[in-house]
């Protein structure tokens, strides 16, 4: 009854009439024609015959060296396995429903980190231990699925996607530059670790993904909690929270309150949105969905869209139409009119117009070379020159690292572009391996995108690689990966978006 009244409304009817009229519009044609040209083109075959390339692990040496010791070891993991269900506690844990939940909730919590993180801080801010929950979440994570590896059928293959090998290339170089180029120590420790230790989260859903039902519990959360963050920074707009006047340029004037939900900071969490977005998107348009599932997605996509807007962050506005581009090509580049068409309305928007003119304004270049972005991206391309090969040393600028150890470090500042602050600390090798990672990982997905099954699972796989590339495009701007919970989120989509169009055929087969 709902879904026919929503079919009914003028805004369903509006839109397919808009929709309508393109299509025979003028402009439709030129574009169908000119798509169908590009389409039989001989390039757009060379382009197709690359991307229905399958993903063959067994070519990769790691992997066999790898598979070589799964396979010797199986016997003895047997016999463990057969003396460890013997023991009563296996017994009391196999049969404790408590450990059932854990057992279904326990990796999926991950989609809940900021709240554990923000919210921890505020409340147990003065608990010196707190500060290692995550890594003790993630320890046990890992000891989690490398339980789950250790009772394994025998001759079960291991898991491995294509982004697994780069990935070792950078945690292999990040430990290399540690040992041989860090002034301090103990600053360079802490850059490693801030580098190489999300990393793991990757593997962590590689080896935990093995059906629909945990993929999308973890889609579902990560939705949700970008949904209820939109809504709470909604509320914060409302209740006109006053924000810090230094997350405007003076010149610009005031422009209202930035809602920065519970993550401190409005850039981050535009972030955010950029990857929950598409996903939500994917999850609303899909077929199988009931008319309750995609009331409760258009909430949260329409609390997410509007509290992205009233972040004020620029960086996280290109970031996101550089996603959703990305999603409408990927899945039907007709949506591309309706994408223009909101982008053209929100110029309409006088908080957002007023950003945009300004940074385009002379007094923006002229503040930002004296004492804003311009100045920082000049001053770290000077020490990039300066030490090109292995940089400064990890952790000894640009971040958060360098930023709580400012007694050693005083000339530091936040870079406000990742790729560049990796530049100045870890050269032009450590910010290639970081290159090298995110090449594979983009070109593996359009793959992935490309080889998905069905058009559900390429929603998905589309939504979840658009919202990669937003926030890879977003690093240009910010320190993005300087948060924690960031570089998990965008670790744990990229594992969702190799399983759906990667592995999904072979785990289900």
């Amino acid at each position: 009854m709902l879904e026919m009244w929503f079919k009914e409304s003028l805004i369903f009817r509006f839109v397919l009439a808009f929709l309508e009229t393109v299509k025979h519009s003028f402009t439709g044609r030129l574009v169908e024609r000119a798509g169908a040209i590009i389409v039989n083109s001989k390039t757009a075959s060379c382009l197709r015959f690359i991307a229905n390339r399958k993903f063959k692990p067994e070519n990769s040496f790691f992997y066999r060296l790898a598979e070589r010791v799964n396979r010797r070891s199986t016997g003895f993991r047997d016999r463990m396995a057969i003396a460890m269900k013997e023991s009563k506690i296996y017994r009391v844990l196999s049969n404790s429903k408590s450990f059932s939940i854990i057992d279904l909730l326990l990796i999926p919590m991950v989609a809940l980190y900021p709240f554990i993180d923000e919210i921890g801080r505020d409340l147990l801010g003065g608990f010196y231990l707190f500060g290692l929950w995550d890594e003790v979440f993630l320890l046990i994570c890992g000891f989690y699925v490398f339980a789950v590896w250790f009772f394994r059928k025998r001759g079960e293959p291991l898991v491995s996607t294509p982004a697994g090998p780069p990935m070792l290339l950078l945690i292999s170089v990040s430990l290399c530059l540690y040992l041989l180029n860090s002034t301090y120590p103990q600053l360079g420790f802490e850059g490693m670790r801030v580098v190489i230790q999300y990393l793991l989260w990757y593997f962590i859903l590689n080896s935990y993904l093995t059906d629909d039902k945990k993929a999308y519990l973890i889609i579902r959360l990560l939705v949700y909690a970008g949904g209820i963050m939109g809504i709470h920074g909604i509320i914060q707009y409302i209740l006109k929270v006053p924000t810090p006047a230094s997350w405007t340029d003076y010149a610009e004037g005031s422009t209202g309150t930035r809602v920065f939900s519970i993550v401190g900071s409005p850039n981050i969490l535009g972030s955010i949105f950029i990857l929950m977005i598409p996903l939500c998107l994917a999850l609303l348009l899909q077929k199988g969905r009931g008319f309750t599932d995609r009331l409760v997605f258009f909430v949260l996509l329409g609390a997410m869209g509007l509290s992205l807007v009233l972040t004020l962050s620029r960086g996280a506005w290109f970031g996101a139409a550089i996603a959703m581009f990305i999603f409408c090509l990927a899945v039907n580049p007709r949506w591309l009119f309706i994408l223009g068409a909101g982008g053209g309305v929100m110029l309409f928007v006088p908080s957002v117009m007023s950003r945009i003119t300004y940074m385009l304004s002379p007094q923006y270049k002229v503040n930002s070379m004296t004492g804003g972005r311009l100045l920082r991206y000049q001053t770290g391309w000077d020490m990039f020159m300066q030490n090109k090969l292995k940089g400064v040393g990890l952790g000894h600028f640009g971040g958060a690292v360098a930023m709580n150890n400012i007694n050693l470090v005083p000339d530091t500042f936040y870079m406000d572009n990742y790729w560049l602050k990796t530049a100045v600390e870890m050269g032009i090798i450590g910010v290639a391996a970081f290159a090298v990672l995110i090449f594979v990982l983009v070109f593996w997905s359009i793959r992935a995108v490309k080889q998905s099954e069905d058009y559900d699972t390429r929603l998905v796989t589309a939504g979840g690689f658009a919202g990669l590339c937003g926030v890879i495009f977003h690093n240009l701007m910010e320190n993005v990966f300087e948060v924690q919970y960031m570089v998990a989120y965008f670790w744990v989509i990229a594992a969702l978006v190799f399983y759906f169009g990667i592995r999904r055929k072979k785990v289900l087969s």
